[in-house]
């Protein structure tokens, strides 16, 4: 793949994932819905659901930030059976044993952060059932039927990852589930104009082609201490750990494109391309 054909993909794929969150962010309220039916102890405790704004992601970046211990089980989406996944944290697991087993009298255990017991483990399994059967029924409205991976989650997780996460109560008690989905499964209008046609692919190629990506030029970072930090006055200096005539990369998301160095036009700071970044 050349380089055209790299920024093309690019471009695709963020225009895809934008296609794709807006989709999923107007089911919000569907998505709660989902929820409230797979835990109906919820509505009669008055607990607050609420369905955040859908967001591209790395499922490292969820795995990251969601209370331990969590419960993830592997799904298939779409017709082409993408990989994705239903992550349930600590206090999501939690509410789902209260209402299961505490008649949802409100007493939301305390569960250990080391790993979830065996009971546990086939409840929130339970749970997650149910809510994958609840997001279904909203998924497969947009052409995107969600299924449990059968025998675990053979193949390569999809570049581009959509989340939905779904909040439960408030507070130190406050639990998520996060359904993860290939933004590609869900955004099947991309290649298709408003009345349903099919776009050809030199139509889609020109559409693409006038979606805007953010350059961003590295110039380097540096540490400094709270103290220093707390010290900082208008007019104090920064030295960044780069040699005047150092080669400055440019990139794109995360992949870098081309190194230059820094000039200036006029009254404007300008980067010169000097070559691919390395």
């Amino acid at each position: 793949m050349n380089e055209a054909q790299g920024l093309v993909k690019l471009a695709l794929a963020g225009e895809r994932a934008r296609r794709a969150c807006d989709l999923l962010s107007s089911e919000a309220r569907a998505l709660e819905g989902a929820v409230m039916r797979s835990l109906p102890h919820l509505a009669r405790r008055k607990i607050a659901v609420s369905a955040e704004p859908a967001r591209s992601v790395l499922e490292s970046e969820i795995l990251g930030d969601v209370a331990r211990p969590h419960h993830l089980t592997p799904l298939r989406v779409g017709p082409s059976s993408a990989l994705g996944a239903i992550i349930l944290d600590a206090n999501l697991v939690a509410h789902g044993l209260d209402g299961m087993l505490g008649a949802g009298r409100g007493d939301v255990p305390r569960l250990d952060p080391r790993g979830l017991s065996a009971a546990q483990t086939a409840l929130a399994s339970r749970l997650a059932r149910s809510l994958v059967a609840a997001f279904d029924e909203v998924f497969g409205a947009l052409g995107a039927p969600l299924e449990i991976a059968s025998g675990g989650a053979d193949g390569q997780p999809a570049s581009v990852l959509v989340a939905c996460t779904v909040t439960v109560g408030a507070g130190e008690s406050q639990g998520k589930v996060v359904l993860l989905v290939p933004a590609a499964a869900i955004d099947g209008d991309l290649a298709r104009s408003d009345d349903g046609a099919r776009v050809p692919a030199a139509e889609r190629r020109a559409e693409v082609s006038e979606v805007e990506l953010e350059l961003v030029a590295e110039l380097g970072s540096v540490s400094v201490s709270l103290a220093r930090l707390a010290s900082l006055r208008v007019g104090d200096l920064l030295t960044l750990p780069l040699a005047v005539d150092a080669p400055v990369k440019l990139r794109v998301g995360d992949r870098r494109l081309f190194q230059g160095t820094p000039t200036t036009r006029g009254s404007h700071i300008a980067l010169e391309l000097v070559g691919h970044a390395a």
